[in-house]
């Protein structure tokens, strides 16, 4: 499956996109931006996409450039059909892509397709209140702050407060007509 921007598009992920997530989330510069505290190692990231594809309530993408460079992974986990809501994630893992709005395009795609292609009622996610970057993004998006969790992950023995975003689907289409216009 691709969904098409203007810029990028967003294809499922296959097994041989495993090299691009461990190198993207072992990356250090990447890393820092994530609540995720363990190295990958690509063995074991083999057997996790073997054990999580075909999973109903996943749905990961690669970001891949307009030419066809893999730039990035994105996707809803934790799809819950009966309360419509699912996590998002999102990880630009060539830097060179980083600043230049791609993570605001992924997101933007990948929530008009979970809000009217799988009925979602709420995104949600939970982000490092450190993570500047991102703050700017959700602003962008339309994400409210729900709370923060203060002390939350313990990541490199260093404990990170955690800030839950929410997203509702009227939110969105408010803030992005432009989608609501295609439906």
């Amino acid at each position: 499956m691709k969904i098409v921007g203007d810029r990028i598009l967003l294809r499922t992920m296959g097994k041989k996109d495993m090299e691009y997530k461990v190198r993207w989330f072992n990356d250090p510069e990447v890393n820092r931006t994530l609540i995720l505290p363990e190295k990958l190692e690509l063995e074991k990231t083999f057997e996790w996409y073997e054990k999580v594809n075909g999973d109903d309530t996943r749905r990961d993408f690669v970001i891949e450039s307009k030419d066809g460079a893999a730039i990035g992974l994105t996707g809803l986990v934790g799809i819950d059909s009966v309360h419509g809501t699912a996590e998002c994630y999102c990880v630009i893992g060539e830097k060179e892509y980083w600043g230049k709005g791609i993570g605001t395009e992924a997101h933007l795609l990948l929530f008009d397709w979970g809000f009217r292609n799988l009925g979602l009622y709420k995104i949600w996610a939970d982000i490092r209140a450190d993570n500047i970057a991102i703050i700017k993004v959700i602003e962008k998006l339309g994400f409210k702050i729900e709370g923060r969790l203060r002390e939350e992950k313990n990541i490199g023995g260093k404990r990170v407060d955690v800030v839950r975003i929410g997203l509702l689907r009227d939110e969105f289409y408010e803030k992005h007509p432009e989608f609501k216009e295609m439906s």
